[in-house]
């Protein structure tokens, strides 16, 4: 945290002050859209005491976008959870299981349509039948055909094998959401999604706080209405600009739906106590309304020609649009002997989950079958106009095939380069800490290094919401600079990086 952050505790600015005398003197509920490192916990922890101070045995919840966060909170005395852990314990009673299994849906769909026909259907079945979930699909909204061609559409999703059927995918996905709804397992969709379509019993509360409002969706907002009391508050918090999960089910313009629905007071929160007034001005190319505190420093943004690895310290923080260009930047720091780590294991499991698909003996086969593959379903998607599933296919082949040559001809075998991936994802004290812009949301740090923003937006978002997001990710990156914003580029990763000699 800042010093200006931990002088809000002391200096209330005027629009906090605003937040808290609508808690404590107004009514009904309201959306604060705070813009990134405006203190926004601090001010929800401080509306917190003040309305109970002001109201004596009032019953409230956070809840917070992620676990970590949830932890910070209760560290502070508060009462938080996530929407999982909130209905995690009605959902697993009433259901009578414990277990909650990350692999439910690939195990139901296995199950139900038998191996051959699995394998042409699962992936996008998986993908299409948990977003159904997350939009209410057969208790918020109808299962039909048409709502679940929407959502395949919306989302850009596409079948993996040629032989597979499109209108078939469709009718398993309404098969496959009855089947799971009958099944005798859960997965994290359906603690949500099960607790509104079976009607179970949530606690109630009188204040209710929702941070990160932006990455909701529709199956949250129905378990927010089951917490509600008669007489509720409730405080929405969230910033549209760094909307950036809708990849995976946020639906663009919550907020604004929130406003109409809850008939919700907008309270604005834009002075940014995290960003120096260089960094404050940048971003406002994609949020104009960001401002900076009036005692901010000067800050640089420098847009750097030239530089090697050691420019780089352990606290800095590397951000990137895609994959590629962070694996590729990790490895040749960990080769100069500066210590690295990417976030997001999930990344490298996924990187790990394509070569064993692969099933290659060696790796001069495996380096065949990723081109091959890259190629083959880089031109299917294209077919589809489906450039975000190019672009991803694009990102991971090419983080595998910088690494797969990048091996020393010594131990050029499919273990090592796993063991590599492994290497390059573990938790390493003191270093450089690399990632997607995704995964970057939420972190800040002094130093903030941009890798290819040249590559940002995308070129290849067409629908509104995909271009409205690809403008987020450029803000989110800018945003996570609390000194210096350094752009960098290195072309080793932008497009050719099959076909580039490891330097």
């Amino acid at each position: 945290m800042s010093a200006l952050a931990a002088a809000i505790a002391r200096t209330w600015s005027p629009y906090q002050e605003r937040i808290y005398d609508f808690g404590v003197n107004g009514k009904g509920n309201a959306i604060v859209k705070a813009v990134a490192g405006s203190g926004k916990t601090t001010t929800l922890v401080e509306l917190i005491k003040r309305m109970q101070a002001k109201f004596p045995g009032m019953n409230s919840i956070f809840l917070a976008f992620n676990k970590s966060i949830a932890e910070e909170l209760k560290s502070r005395g508060v009462n938080a959870r996530t929407f999982h852990s909130l209905t995690y314990g009605p959902v697993t009673k009433a259901r009578q299981v414990r277990e909650v299994k990350t692999e439910k849906m690939r195990d139901v769909i296995n199950d139900r349509i038998g191996d051959d026909e699995a394998r042409l259907y699962s992936q996008f079945l998986q993908k299409l039948v948990g977003l159904g979930k997350q939009s209410g699909i057969g208790c918020l909204i109808p299962d039909s055909e048409e709502n679940w061609i929407d959502l395949a559409e919306h989302h850009d999703l596409s079948l993996d094998s040629d032989k597979a059927d499109y209108h078939q995918a469709i009718k398993y996905a309404s098969l496959m959401l009855q089947a799971s709804n009958n099944a005798n397992s859960l997965d994290f969709d359906d603690l949500l999604y099960l607790a509104v379509k079976d009607g179970i019993s949530l606690p109630k509360f009188d204040l209710i706080l929702v941070d990160e409002f932006q990455d909701t969706n529709s199956i949250q907002i129905a378990v927010l209405r089951k917490i509600m009391k008669p007489n509720s508050r409730v405080f929405a918090v969230g910033d549209p600009a760094q909307s950036i999960y809708g990849f995976r089910g946020a639906e663009s313009g919550i907020m604004e739906r929130f406003v109409e629905e809850f008939q919700a007071t907008e309270l604005p929160l834009t002075v940014s106590y995290r960003c120096p007034k260089s960094v404050v001005k940048h971003a406002q190319k994609w949020v104009s309304h960001i401002e900076h505190h009036e005692d901010a420093a000067d800050g640089k943004v420098v847009m750097v020609e030239e530089w090697d690895y050691s420019m780089f310290q352990p606290a800095d923080l590397v951000v990137s649009r895609t994959t590629a260009p962070v694996i590729g930047l990790a490895f040749k720091l960990l080769r100069n002997h500066i210590p690295a780590r990417i976030m997001g294991r999930d990344i490298g499991a996924g990187l790990k989950s394509l070569i064993k698909r692969m099933n290659a003996k060696g790796i001069d086969a495996l380096e065949e079958k990723i081109v091959a593959w890259r190629e083959r379903e880089v031109e299917k998607a294209i077919a589809k106009r489906q450039e975000a599933q190019a672009e991803a296919i694009h990102d991971k082949a090419s983080a595998i095939l910088f690494l797969a040559r990048s091996l020393l001809e010594t131990d050029r075998t499919v273990p090592a380069l796993v063991n590599l991936i492994d290497t390059l994802f573990a938790d390493k004290a003191n270093a450089v800490t690399l990632s997607t812009i995704h995964k970057a949301k939420g972190m800040e740090a002094d130093r903030v290094f941009w890798l290819n923003s040249s590559k940002c937006p995308a070129k290849w978002a067409r629908q509104e919401w995909q271009q409205e997001q690809e403008r987020n990710l450029c803000y989110v990156a800018t945003t996570r600079a609390k000194k210096e914003l350094h752009l960098i580029e290195d072309s080793d990763y932008n497009d050719r990086t099959d076909k580039r000699e490891v330097k």
